[in-house]
Formats: structure tokens, sequence, C-alpha cells
């Protein structure tokens, strides 16, 4: 009996300084592995803006420890410096965020470097943020307000994309919510709305604060007074993160609790931050895994399986999304009904909605480079005389999983070009693959987040996982190439789909965050 496949735990957007650690998400570092890096060159090269230092009563350099479920897992720096550029007050804004776990019992270690120029203000003139894992350069992007726009350009493996966002002078940057509540800190019962660029995700965010009451509050050193702020910041997309952050009188964040990855993060001196623990490493998948109290017999040879789902504070009829294989249905109380079918050839499912594939689901991008020559043999070697869609969807899953010869759950996220060379990866690397081999042969295809049914020391539970949906016929039909079966089974949960195109592609990972540590799975029936 072949394993079940572990679930990756998606590369959800890599936490960026600890000022944005409540709009991203842990497991998408950024990072370098020094733990004082290097500052990124912004605006300290020939055509960058001439800067000299002066005084300002916002500088100031802060350390965070991080951690999940109350088990360390990192740290965060930002330091906040004041300049004069082309004769203005500016805030050059500089740091990195470190995180150490395992996933599977394999230890990852993913950070990120970021440095920004700010009006002390509040508006944003330039940043970058360097993605790397041990060494490497993952990603880089930078972003220049020019007039009434926001230019993002984003760099992976030598290829970039560029997008130009609306922007206006009253937008905040990487520490926006910072600097506001350091000009004007909020009293009880007080609000404020703060838009601002969400680093990583690179999207314009509405941050809507309310400030409740003073509270008592466990610090690293003690307890103290606090007042509590609830944070909601909501993308352009229209999808939610949600926070606490509990500021003193000066309106200092001392600490904050991200409900997306239920992440804590809290005020420490450098050499806390950077002390070498004991502790053993969070393992992301044994971690952030939802445990059921059934176990699913033979689960990827299921074809159909109903689920009642329950999802804390919100409607998980509003996060899961319903397709030709999957239905929802609210059942009240915070609660749905969500009914799986399994995809195999010749079995049509019971609903066939109409939703045809774009051209961002043909076409190659920085991640799913299925204009790569190798990739383009490759594509066009595999059942070239087959002319059933079905059969060469499934020869197409069958090769990708073939090519990842080394299953490593240490690896970042690498674009398909890398995984082609490499052979190594996990869930996430299965279908950046998958889909770009599928397009290189003229099939949409795209990438899919949610949830697989996994066993972790012999206990059934729910994974988050990445697969894929190909274009069949008049469907989009679920496939995944660390298991091919020529179509997945009934034991897979949706929660979105993504092309991975454009400067805002890991957006399509946050609804991760809106059931991460909150949702609850039984299973009610399964054929």
């Amino acid at each position: 009996m072949n394993p079940l496949p572990q679930p990756h735990q998606l590369p959800i957007a890599r936490s960026l300084p600890a000022a944005v650690l409540a709009v991203s998400l842990p497991l998408f570092l950024l990072g370098c592995s020094d733990p004082e890096p290097s500052a990124l060159p912004l605006a300290q090269t020939g055509d960058s803006p001439s800067v000299t230092a002066s005084a300002g009563g916002l500088d100031r350099e802060i350390w965070e420890i991080h951690r999940i479920g109350g088990q360390r897992v990192g740290y965060g720096r930002t330091s906040v410096h004041t300049r004069t550029v082309d004769g203005r007050p500016t805030l050059r804004i500089e740091g990195d965020s470190q995180m150490d776990f395992t996933r599977s019992g394999q230890q990852v270690s993913l950070g990120v470097s970021f440095a920004s120029l700010e009006l002390p203000e509040g508006g944003l003139i330039e940043f970058e943020t360097v993605l790397s894992q041990a060494g490497n350069t993952i990603q880089r992007t930078t972003g220049k307000v020019t007039g009434p726009s926001l230019l993002v350009e984003v760099e992976i493996q030598g290829k970039k994309s560029s997008e130009r966002l609306s922007w206006s002078p009253d937008f905040g940057g990487l520490y926006a919510t910072e600097l506001s509540l350091l000009r004007a800190p909020l009293k009880p019962g007080q609000r404020r709305t703060i838009r601002s660029l969400i680093p990583g995700l690179n999207q314009l965010g509405t941050s809507d604060l309310v400030a409740r009451d003073f509270e008592e509050v466990e610090l690293l050193g003690g307890s103290r007074r606090l007042l509590r702020i609830d944070a909601v910041t909501t993308t352009a997309d229209g999808q939610q993160l949600r926070a606490v952050l509990w500021t003193d009188e000066s309106g200092d964040i001392l600490r904050r609790f991200e409900e997306a990855m239920q992440m804590e993060s809290l005020r420490a001196d450098k050499d806390k931050a950077l002390a070498k623990t004991d502790q053993a490493r969070f393992d992301l998948v044994l971690g952030l895994s939802v445990p059921v109290d059934r176990r699913i017999e033979k689960p990827f040879e299921t074809s159909q399986i109903r689920y009642r789902l329950v999802l804390d504070g919100r409607n998980p009829a509003e996060v899961f999304t319903p397709t030709a294989y999957q239905q929802v249905t609210p059942a009240g109380d915070g609660a749905a009904d969500v009914t799986v079918f399994g995809a195999s050839a010749g079995a049509k499912p019971p609903a066939s909605p109409a939703d045809p594939p774009t051209a961002l689901e043909r076409q190659p991008n920085n991640v799913i480079q299925s204009d790569d020559p190798k990739i383009q043999a490759i594509a066009r070697s595999i059942e070239p005389d087959e002319s059933d869609p079905w059969r060469v969807a499934a020869a197409l899953e069958r090769e990708a999983s073939r090519r990842i010869r080394n299953v490593n759950y240490s690896q970042a996220f690498a674009t398909a070009a890398e995984v082609i060379e490499s052979g190594t990866g996990d869930c996430t690397e299965h279908a950046v693959l998958l889909a770009a081999l599928a397009r290189a042969r003229g099939v949409p295809a795209r990438v899919v987040i949610g949830l697989v049914y996994v066993e972790e020391a012999g206990q059934p539970a729910f994974g988050y996982h990445m697969w894929n949906e190909l274009y069949v016929g008049d469907l989009w039909v679920p496939f995944d190439a660390t298991r091919p079966r020529g179509g997945a089974s009934a034991a897979y949960l949706r929660l979105g789909s993504s092309s991975l195109q454009g400067v805002s592609a890991l957006s399509s990972f946050l609804p991760v965050a809106q059931v991460a540590g909150r949702l609850k799975i039984s299973i009610e029936e399964v054929k």
C-alpha cells in the first residue's frame, strides 16, 4: 500500500518585516540566512535620490520574537532612520524576519530582507524586498511611486513582470499602521482606517482599526496594561486578514496576534530575539493540520465524500468554493455541508458550471514557465499521437510525478524551470510543473489551494496542500501529481485556485488565512 502523500503546508506569503506580519503569512518568508543582514541597496545607488542623515524622533530599532501555538519559530527586526532625501524629511525603514521550523521532520529556515523610503506622515516613495533561501535569491520585488501610480516589478529567475497600481499620496507603505499609531495613538472607543501597500501580496489594502480598552497583557518581561486594537485588513480582491494589536500609551505595538496561522509576535531585546533555544522546532504539518475523528479507508479511491465544516467566526460557505466537483451548502451556525466528487475518466460530475479558461491559464509566467524549451520538449514528447484530452492530461500528471525524484519538504517555492532541472520538491513543485507541462501542450491549467486527507503518526487529519485543475473537455478537472491517478479522488477540499500570474500572484494563498487554526472537519458519508 502506498503511503499517504504529505501536505506541504503551502508557501503562503512568507512573512515580511514585523511591521507587516499582520498581513502576511509565515510560510512565505523572505530572507537572508544571516541574523543581521546587510542593508538592501535601496536609495544608495547613483540612480537613487540624494540622501543625508538627520536626527528624528521616529528613529528606532525594534526586535520581536515570533511564536505559533506558544512555540517560538523566529524573530523580526525593524529599524527606522530619519533622512533628508532631495531636501525633504524621509524615513528609511529596513529589516528582516527569520523563521525556523520543520515540515514532516525536515528543517526549514527562511526569512525576509526589506527596505523602503517613506514620508514621516506615512506616504510611500519606494521599496524593495528580497526572498531567498540558503543564501539563494528566490524573488526580488521593487516598487516606486511615480505620480498617480505605483510601479511594482517582480523578478524570479531572471524573468521580470511589472504592473502599475493606482496610487494616491495618502496611501501608506510598509510601516503605515505603525507610523499612524505612533503619530496619533488611539484611545479606547476610537476607530481609524488606513490604506497602504500589502508587501508580498503587492496589493493595496484597507486596514480598519478599532480600539477596545486597556487590559492586562503578558509580555516577555512580565505583564503590562496595554490598549487592545482589533484590526481587519481587506485586500483589493476582497479577502480579509484579522489581527489584534496591543499598544502602550505612546502607540507603540508591543504584542500582536495574527489570526492567519495563529501567529503572535512579542517585543524583545536583541539578545533575547537572537538567542539560541533548545526548544524543538515547530512542525508545520503536525501543528497546522486539521484533525478528524474518523479514518477514511482507501481515501484516494473514493468517489464521493460529504463533509460538515465549521469555521470559527465565519461561514465556511463563504470560503470554500463550489465547482463541478465540489458542492457547498450553508448549514447555519457557522457550518456548511461540502460534498466532493472524485474525478475519473468517463464519470461526469453532477454540475457543469460555466467557467471557461482565461488567457492567464494558458500563458507562461514567472513561476509557470511553459515557454521553457526543456519543458516544451518534454510536454510534446508525452503521448504525442494521443487525441483524447483526458488521457493527455493523465499522462502529463504521471510525467510531472516522475520528474520529481526527490520529494523534499525543505524546498521553498521553486518555479517549474527550477523543478525540471533539480527534480526536487513537494506539492507546490508538483503543481507548478504539471501546470507548465499542460500549458506547453496547449491544455489550460491552474493551481488549486486547499486541504487533503493525511494520516500523521497514525491519526487522521487534513493538511494544507496544492494540486491542479486542467481544463478537459468543458470542465476544470482536478489532478494531483503527488499521487497520479488520472484525476483526484473525493479526499480533497478546495479553497481556491490561481494562474500564478502577475505581481499579486501570492494573494491566491490567502484563503488559507481564512481557515488556519479555526476549521473543524467531520466526515459524514463516504462512498
